[in-house]
């Protein structure tokens, strides 16, 4: 018996030296049979999405190409998670839709990008300054998207085990108003959020307004419905064509009814 015991207790300590820490930056992964035959070739993405078709819907598939499963109304955001791209066309697996349990493979054309942390620091790159982490004296602070952008649902607690906010900000971009933001890439199971270092808990520092920039599904629909006043200067032309053509006609017909 102490034996077995023994061998348990070497086989569970194994166990634990390969585990992974809960900290650990996790991805998930679906059950998806079409991303199960072809995991290698898709790309982890993990960023929000707003449903932007060009006939005011977004029809959800079984695969790319495949059934179909539900179609969404336009204006919806869920998260694409993984991309895979087939010749020119490049399709997302979209999940947790805000109201919706739907889940399944969307053409990326149909899709605008919500703007986010990533979208924020390549717009900004050159005023980010990356160095020692910045003192901070708060436990608890409002995580936003990005400076300026919305808040998330929860507030973050200092974890001093885990990492002190003293060691966690090493990314500082300074706002029009002077206020200090640190970017935080991953934190308790949260990824990508910024703290205002001089204002920790203000909830009322959303002011960006950031228009949603037209899918390439809608931005083909406007160039073809643009396309269609290119058809008036044709038709002018024949109406002209068939007025001159008109008198023409009525000319001759008054010299034949005047020789006559």
């Amino acid at each position: 018996m102490k034996r077995k015991l023994f061998s348990l207790s070497l086989a569970l300590l194994a166990v634990l030296t390969v585990i992974p820490p809960a900290a650990a930056d996790m991805i998930w992964e679906t059950y998806d049979s079409f991303y199960e035959k072809h995991r290698e070739e898709c790309n982890y993405v993990n960023r929000r999405y707003q449903l932007e078709g060009y006939g005011g819907t977004v029809t959800v598939l079984t695969a790319p190409g495949g059934m179909s499963k539900s179609t969404l109304d336009n204006g919806l955001q869920g998260t694409i998670q993984f991309t895979w791209e087939e010749k020119e066309t490049a399709w997302g697996y979209l999940c947790w839709v805000d109201d919706s349990e739907v889940e399944g493979w969307v053409p990326m054309d149909d899709l605008s990008l919500v703007y986010d942390s990533h979208a924020f620091k390549e717009d900004h790159a050159a005023e980010i300054v990356s160095g020692e982490p910045a003192a901070v004296d708060f436990q608890e602070a409002v995580v936003y998207s990005y400076p300026n952008g919305p808040t998330w649902e929860t507030t973050v607690r200092e974890d001093k085990d885990y990492l002190p906010f003293s060691e966690a900000f090493t990314e500082i971009y300074t706002d029009e108003a002077f206020l200090r933001w640190g970017y935080v890439g991953y934190y308790m199971g949260r990824r990508d959020g910024w703290v205002c270092l001089d204002d920790p808990m203000n909830i009322k520092l959303d002011t960006a307004v950031v228009p949603v920039t037209p899918s390439p599904a809608q931005e083909r629909g406007s160039v073809t419905v643009k396309a269609g006043p290119q058809l008036f200067p044709v038709a002018g032309g024949l109406v002209a064509a068939v007025v001159a053509v008109t008198a023409v006609l009525i000319v001759k017909l008054r010299k034949r009814g005047k020789q006559s």
